[in-house]
């Protein structure tokens, strides 16, 4: 009966420990989410010395409206920082730049709408200089290895990045990409960040 009794506050600690670290992730995407709705607001005007963004930094925003998808762009992809949104993959161009702006995101978090994703859907960036529309082209499945879906194209693209299939249970053997370009160069909304 002891050994029962260590057996039930053992198992009782363990949940409530579990419970304990789902609550606090829940926490800190919320406050991420905020953070990156508040990207794009007019801010009075003000000088605001550029630094360069550390890892888990919120610098922008991803929407998908047709997929009722909003997430918090962080300024790396590693393991902290997707559990905070979704990941800017370093190397990559910034929002509205020229080349092809990599996103990395969990495909049971953030990324889980992109299951519905299709051509000629709408997809924004929002980060400090404005908006950025771009549209979805093409989507398709390959292997980790492919890095090759990053690279710059003739025109200005948008590559998102998930694991697939969506309903693996474990590390999943391939990966989920969409492919979008940009529409303009000029971001609608600007702040007045300087």
């Amino acid at each position: 009966m002891r050994v029962l009794g260590y057996a039930e506050r053992l198992l009782w600690t363990c949940g409530l420990l579990c419970v304990g670290y789902c609550l606090v992730l829940g926490v800190q995407a919320k406050e991420t989410q905020r953070l990156a709705e508040r990207i794009g607001e007019p801010l009075p005007a003000r000088i605001v010395p550029d630094v360069a963004p550390a890892a888990g930094d919120v610098i922008g925003r991803i929407e998908i409206p047709a997929l009722a998808l909003s997430a918090p762009i962080t300024a790396d992809y590693d393991k902290d920082s997707l559990h905070r949104g979704v990941g800017h993959i370093p190397g990559t161009a910034v929002p509205g730049g020229l080349g092809t702006v990599g996103l990395a995101g969990h495909r049971d978090s953030f990324f889980r709408p992109l299951r519905r994703v299709a051509a000629k859907m709408e997809v924004r960036l929002i980060d400090k200089s404005g908006t950025y529309h771009y549209v979805v082209d093409s989507t398709e499945i390959v292997s980790p290895d492919k890095v090759g879906v990053l690279n710059i194209a003739s025109r200005p693209e948008l590559t998102l990045i998930t694991c697939f299939p969506f309903d693996y249970v474990g590390a999943a053997p391939e990966r989920f990409i969409v492919h979008a370009h940009l529409l303009s160069a000029s971001p609608d909304g600007v702040s007045a960040i300087h």
